[in-house]
């Protein structure tokens, strides 16, 4: 599809305006130039450039720029067609931007995808409002131009398919970049009425491409965010009340389709969580300042989304990187969420970085339906935070992590992800997708394939988790199961795993973790079992449990009977891992590919390993700032969760999983 003016003009738009009556009559006359500035003569006398630009301007930034440059600078290299998407800049020269190229060595997919969200457009408009300089402006209608002639909307091509006109990039750059560009460069002399027409046609395109061929998940929210701004800023448009209506009304059904009720996104990823109320705020604010209405269900929607950022916040206040979303700085985010909700004193509490506000009512919080649990001390900066998730595989940009747990104590991260990595098919996204990256247990050396026979249905959001929890003054304790297959043929073995918290502090000790995974086969098979933990990129000592340190220099230590790690953060601050099982440590191994953290960052990875058909292994974490008093564990490596002895430099602990004694 390829809408000529004459077309948009005739069909497209509302002829039923007065100023735009006489357009057929000037169209059956031949006089195309006539009715190309009509209808611009009226764009530029109906929009309010003053209007929009209430709204806040969000400067490009993130992988369309280097670090440093200015706006400026990023307006000289674009004069010689030099882009930059997906942190790979590109010069095109003389000859132009090639919109649907991939210059890319690896041929990385995203990087012509995340060009044509057109952020550049955004950034211009800013700078000539800043300069007034009609260079930037002829440099826009240049690039735009190019754009328009090279690239074509495909007629039925389904939301994901093509390189300029996927239906994400289109919800992108039709919510800020194209509208922004319009309205800032509406008055130059640089926009002939031609041109004007073209743009207005080229986004009917954009609209219509939304309105026939949404998708679904955080890219449905991105393209209805985009369709309500157009139907909002351009009522002209035949179909601008009805895209309108339709954006809003599939954005509040969404709030209930996609979001848990216990507040996550059904995708269980953080960043992408976020993705609905950056949307959805956005929306809050163009209604603002074109005084139109906003549907309370999209405010509701918004807070939901706010809210899990509260329950998953570490002291350090951000969330976790769960699968492909990363970490969210919840006091960033919360200072958007005052925006809106004022009145929230917990919202203020984060925003202010304690400083004002008051904070949750909870500490510990379980999420049922997610199938996650957040044990937490208290709310100040120096509490323990620790997580364990039995979750759902989720509806999209999944980890096969199930089982995992993560630290932060001491205002250190001491167990978490290895990190997200870009859209590829390298080594490193594989490794990150995989168990090996997480903290739960591989069998034959093999991860959770959850992946190959999931399937989300949306019926699944009402479902509860697998997860169990139950809190106590002395012991917290949280339960969960992968029975779903490890490797490629889906080998059938039971994992579960219990997570306690012993908060009673015998013999003076300080809070730590027991961590039993169970493992079983259900034909009797006999199978290796590494319970395997991603550390940070910080030194260690590995040694057998009783033994002299052997400081953590090597690539491979040699398994020894019974385990000690040692892992060091700084300023006295050290993290103890014990167990009764043997170790292997690896770092920034090739072959496995093991023992690294994002981008490209060597880190220890710890395995304790058994052999059988069934069996236990043990894991305790003893995080500490002052001293390491725990010496040992030794228990019976069979399936009973009973009688773990805990060696200790003042005694020894009797850990039952009912309770402690000395």
């Amino acid at each position: 599809m390829k809408l000529s003016v004459s077309e948009y003009l005739l069909n497209k738009i509302d002829l039923t305006i007065d100023e735009l009556k006489t357009i057929p009559s000037l169209i059956k006359a031949g006089d195309i130039s006539g009715a190309e500035s009509c209808f611009a003569g009226y764009v530029r006398s109906v929009l309010r450039p003053e209007k929009y630009f209430r709204l806040p301007y969000y400067a490009m930034g993130g992988t369309w720029k280097s670090e440093n440059e200015t706006e400026e600078d990023i307006y000289k290299r674009l004069l010689h067609n030099e882009v930059m998407s997906c942190s790979y800049r590109h010069d095109f020269g003389e000859a132009g931007i090639r919109w649907e190229d991939n210059p890319t060595p690896n041929h990385y997919y995203e990087w012509t995808w995340q060009l044509n969200r057109h952020h550049e457009f955004r950034m211009l408009g800013h700078l000539y409002r800043e300069t007034g300089n009609e260079e930037i402006a002829r440099l826009f209608v240049r690039m735009f131009t190019s754009w328009r002639e090279s690239t074509v909307c495909p007629d039925d091509a389904p939301g994901y398919d093509t390189l300029a006109w996927r239906t994400i990039e289109i919800g992108i750059r039709e919510t800020k970049n194209w509208n922004y560009a319009i309205h800032a460069f509406l008055m130059s002399p640089e926009l002939s009425d031609h041109f004007i027409c073209e743009f207005f046609a080229s986004m009917w395109e954009n609209g219509w491409r939304l309105r026939c061929h949404p998708t679904s998940n955080n890219w449905l929210i991105m393209e209805m965010t985009g369709l309500f701004h157009i139907g909002l800023l351009y009522p002209w448009v035949k179909d601008a009340e009805e895209w309108k209506n339709f954006a809003i009304s599939t954005l509040v059904s969404e709030m209930d389709r996609q979001i848990y009720p216990d507040c996550f996104q059904i995708e269980l990823s953080t960043g992408y969580h976020m993705i609905v109320s950056e949307n959805c705020q956005t929306i809050t604010e163009i209604c603002h300042v074109m005084d139109e209405p906003v549907p309370e269900p999209i405010l509701r929607g918004i807070a939901r989304i706010y809210d899990l950022c509260l329950k998953l916040a570490d002291p350090s206040m951000h969330t976790p990187s769960l699968n492909d979303g990363g970490r969210v700085d919840v006091s960033a985010a919360c200072k958007k969420a005052l925006k809106l909700f004022p009145e929230r004193q917990d919202y203020l509490y984060f925003a202010s970085l304690r400083k004002e506000g008051t904070p949750p009512e909870f500490t510990d919080i379980v999420l049922p339906y997610s199938g996650m649990v957040v044990f937490r001390d208290s709310w100040e900066e120096d509490s323990q935070w620790a997580f364990f998730e039995s979750a759902p595989f989720g509806a999209g940009h999944q980890h096969e992590d199930k089982l995992n747990f993560l630290l932060y104590a001491y205002g250190r991260d001491m167990l978490k992800d290895t990190g997200n990595f870009a859209y590829d098919s390298s080594k490193m996204r594989q490794y990150v997708l995989s168990s090996e990256s997480h903290n739960t247990v591989l069998v034959d050396g093999m991860a959770q394939n959850r992946r190959k026979k999931y399937k989300w249905n949306d019926g699944d959001i009402n479902k509860l988790s697998d997860l169990r929890v139950k809190t106590g003054k002395e012991i917290d304790c949280a339960v969960g199961i992968y029975n779903e297959g490890y490797g490629p043929d889906l080998l059938d073995v039971v994992h579960k795993r219990s997570v306690y918290k012993s908060k009673s502090h015998p013999l003076g000790l300080g809070i730590f973790y027991i961590l039993i995974d169970s493992l079983t086969s259900p034909d009797g098979q006999d199978h290796r079992y590494d319970a395997h933990w991603q550390l940070e990129a910080v030194p260690y000592s590995a040694s057998p449990a009783r033994g002299s340190d052997i400081t953590g220099a090597d690539y491979l230590a040699k398994p020894v009977s019974g385990s000690k790690i040692i892992a060091d953060y700084g300023d006295g601050v050290t993290l103890t891992l014990l167990s009764g099982a043997n170790y292997t440590v690896r770092c920034g191994s090739f072959d496995p590919f093991v023992g690294w953290r994002t981008p490209n960052i060597p880190a220890p990875a710890i395995d304790f390993t058994i052999f059988g058909s069934s069996g236990r292994i043990v894991t305790l974490f003893y995080p500490s700032d002052s001293g390491r008093p725990i010496e040992s564990i030794e228990y019976d490596s069979s399936a009973k969760e009973k009688d773990i002895k805990i060696i200790t430099k003042n005694g020894v602990i009797f850990f039952d999983g009912e309770k402690i004694t000395i």
